[in-house]
């Protein structure tokens, strides 16, 4: 089992047909590479992949905003859960880490990315057997709203929304656009770079 490679983590972020992980698809998943150079995180490499399905968007939310990412999903070819899983994993190890010491960033990772992942067996999350932690993915995760919450603290009071409209302000213009999941990841890690600059004498 190889050692956490310091400095690095993976933003990840996923587009799904729904909140319910029982009834709904996974529909995107998107991963960016950060490596955390002279204080900053840096984008490396990219894992971009739609997942098939028959479905078409249906809701107003859908509808006006994941139209294109639905004909992607259409469009892709249909692989098993067990390809999806090895094809995360092939990414982090290209990446130069092995499970389970991949450590994933993201808005909400911890309590609905990695459980709508682990629900549909795309990824096996970390725990503990025999005192030896198993599985793909650490269970320590860099929650954003974690990181909002703390600047807020630090700077005296508990209002996170002030903090993260800082934060968009402070960050660079991204092509692309939101709800489309490799956007989301790369917003992502700008939020939390201008977060540790907030705070940087």
């Amino acid at each position: 089992m190889a050692a956490p490679v310091p400095n690095k983590m993976f933003m990840i972020d996923i587009e799904t047909s729904g909140v319910d992980p029982q009834t709904e698809e996974v529909l995107q998943i998107a991963i960016i590479e950060m490596n955390f150079i002279h204080g900053y995180w840096e984008k490396g490499k990219v894992f971009d992949l739609f997942l098939h399905t028959d479905r078409q968007p249906t809701t107003k939310f859908a509808l006006l905003h994941m139209v294109d990412i639905y004909k992607k999903c259409n469009e892709a070819p249909k692989i098993t859960k067990e390809e999806v899983r090895k094809k995360i994993l092939d990414f982090c190890e290209s990446c130069g880490v092995l499970p389970p010491n991949i450590f994933f960033a993201g808005w909400n990772a911890g309590i609905f990315d990695i459980p709508f992942l682990a629900h549909h067996e795309y990824l096996l999350p970390a725990k503990y057997i025999d005192d030896k932690l198993v599985g793909d993915c650490h269970y320590r995760i860099y929650e954003i709203s974690g990181a909002l919450q703390l600047i807020a603290n630090v700077k005296g009071h508990n209002e996170i929304n002030t903090i993260l409209k800082e934060a968009q302000k402070m960050s660079p213009k991204l092509e692309g656009f939101r709800h489309n999941a490799l956007y989301d990841c790369e917003r992502q890690m700008h939020i939390i770079n201008a977060l540790i600059r907030m705070i940087r004498p």
